[in-house]
Order: C-alpha cells, then structure tokens, then sequence
C-alpha cells in the first residue's frame, strides 16, 4: 500500500513520516506499506494517479497550490478511493477540509495529538484491509500478502507447481497448495473456477468466447466442457451486477 505526505517544511515532513512508520511498525505490521514524502502538492502530482495511494497526508498551508486545493485537484481526478487527512497549524480550515471528504485533521505537531491521531488510522487501516482482503503466499520460505485484486488469475503449471499470476505480470509460485487457496478465492464474488484447477479473478475478463475467457493481456483460459453453462451464468451474473 502507498501511502503519500506532503508538506513544504522539511522537519515537519520527516516527523509525520518517523511518526507514521513507527505507528505502522507497532500497530499494522502486517500491512506492506511505502511511504513517500513529498515538498510541493506540484512534486505529488507529477507522481500521481488515481488508486496509487491509499492514503495521503496533507499539509494545509503550503504555497503555490495548498493542502485544500490539492484535495480538491484528488478527487477532481477521479480518485474517490484515497483516504485524505489534514495537517496544520491553524484549525481555521476545518469545515473546507471535510468538503474534500477528509477522514482526519490534526494540528501540529502531530506529537501532541497522538491519541486522536491513533484513532483515526486505526479507522483508516481497518477499513482499508477490510476493503482489500489478502491472501498470505509461501513463496521460498516467505510470507507474502497478496491483495486478491491484483491477483490475476491462479493455475498449476507444467512442472505442478502452484501458480498465482498478478496483473502487473509478476507470477509468485508457491508452496501452499490448491485445495488451500481454491476455497479462500472462491468465497470472494470475483473469483472463479473456469477449468480444473484454474482460478480466474473475472475484474481482467475481457470477452467470453464459446470455449475460452479472454483476458484483459490476450491470455486465453478455457472454460470447462463439463461445467460450461454453470461456468458461463457465473461470469454473467457477475458482470450485470459490475
């Protein structure tokens, strides 16, 4: 998970950082999060895309482009999803803040706050995994959290090994077995079992063809002969509800 600060003063950004990985390392160890800090809200954008960060902490007070207009420039862009707190020395923003639909706002330094501030990310981060569930992979001897939603598709391959395949083209063959992972992706809507012992996440389904899904790359994974028509309903109920 990216996670994005931005402030123009320097102490104050390396403090909401060291104060940030600290909270993270205590409380949500468990979550494989990068944090970026950036000094300018023109420094973030140029890094910006919808769905890159999940969370961005935001200095109010900053010259050029400030903490509310970039909130704004956020949401404008598309990305209803990226949790935004505030920063400032001055409370006299905060009703502009939640226009933005901010989900926190502390004055500095955050030190004093701590209390609040633990509150409003355990929020934060709950409601985060809650919405992005993961699947633990032993991948060499490691544990690997992988959200479900980059998980491409799942099969077993030439040599029988276990194989998930993400979206960004990454493939992490693992140790767990199929029997494991088959029921855990099964109980999330957007899985499903077209073959035997192939698992498709049906977000990267392209097309459907009579005997084979096209994936979003060009992949093609068949459908199976046997289960066709249970296989095909699936796929369509699903994409309606989309």
């Amino acid at each position: 998970m990216n996670i994005a600060i931005v402030d123009d003063e320097k102490i104050e950004l390396e403090a909401a950082k060291n104060y940030l990985e600290n909270y993270l390392a205590e409380n949500w160890p468990e979550l494989d999060c990068t944090i970026e800090t950036f000094s300018s809200a023109e420094d973030f954008l140029k890094a910006f895309k919808p769905g890159v960060f999940r969370l961005v902490v935001l200095d109010i007070l900053m010259p050029e482009i400030d903490g509310l207009q970039l909130a704004q420039i956020i949401r404008a862009r598309g990305d209803d999803d990226a949790n935004i707190v505030f920063l400032t020395a001055n409370d006299d923003f905060v009703l502009n803040g939640y226009r933005v639909f901010a989900v926190g706002y502390f004055l500095k330094p955050i030190t004093n706050h701590a209390e609040d501030f633990a509150k409003t990310f355990e929020h934060i981060f709950r409601t985060i995994r809650e919405k992005n569930p993961e699947i633990i992979l032993n991948v060499a001897g490691a544990k690997i959290p992988v959200p479900l939603r980059n998980i491409f598709y799942v099969d077993i391959d030439y040599r029988h090994r276990l194989c998930v395949r993400l979206a960004d083209g990454k493939i992490f063959v693992t140790a767990n077995n199929y029997a494991e992972l088959q029921p855990v992706l099964l109980a999330d809507e957007r899985f499903l079992e077209c073959y035997h012992r192939i698992i498709v996440n049906m977000d990267y389904i392209k097309s459907m063809e009579p005997d084979d899904f096209v994936l979003a790359d060009g992949t093609s994974l068949p459908i199976s002969q046997r289960k066709k028509k249970e296989v095909k309903v699936k796929f369509l109920r699903y994409f309606a509800r989309k």
